[in-house]
């Protein structure tokens, strides 16, 4: 039987395999592996609404409009932006493009 503890143990190990991956050629045939059509879709959506949610040009309604999302995904990711480390969020800044 599998156990909420198995799912953990399997999250962290499946973060310890992307860590050695180096390039966006390998994330990308590894991910291939891992995610279907759908959930590859969703993660880039969420990539967007960081995006947006961290430039702070439109509201969280004309985000969810041009991304095509409902309006509780926005509020979601920036309810957890808020819960991120200052490390994290310098980080996003510097990189998210």
């Amino acid at each position: 039987m599998k156990t909420q503890k198995d799912t953990k143990d399997g999250w962290w190990r499946f973060l310890e395999l992307c860590s050695h991956l180096k390039t966006p050629q390998d994330l990308s045939e590894f991910f291939k592996l891992f995610l279907t059509l759908e959930e590859k879709e969703d993660l880039a959506k969420r990539y967007m609404i960081v995006k947006a949610l961290l430039e702070e040009k439109m509201t969280q309604r004309e985000i969810a409009e041009v991304i095509g999302v409902s309006i509780s995904k926005i509020t979601r990711g920036s309810n957890e932006l808020k819960t991120i480390s200052s490390n994290l969020r310098e980080f996003l800044e510097r990189h998210i493009k």
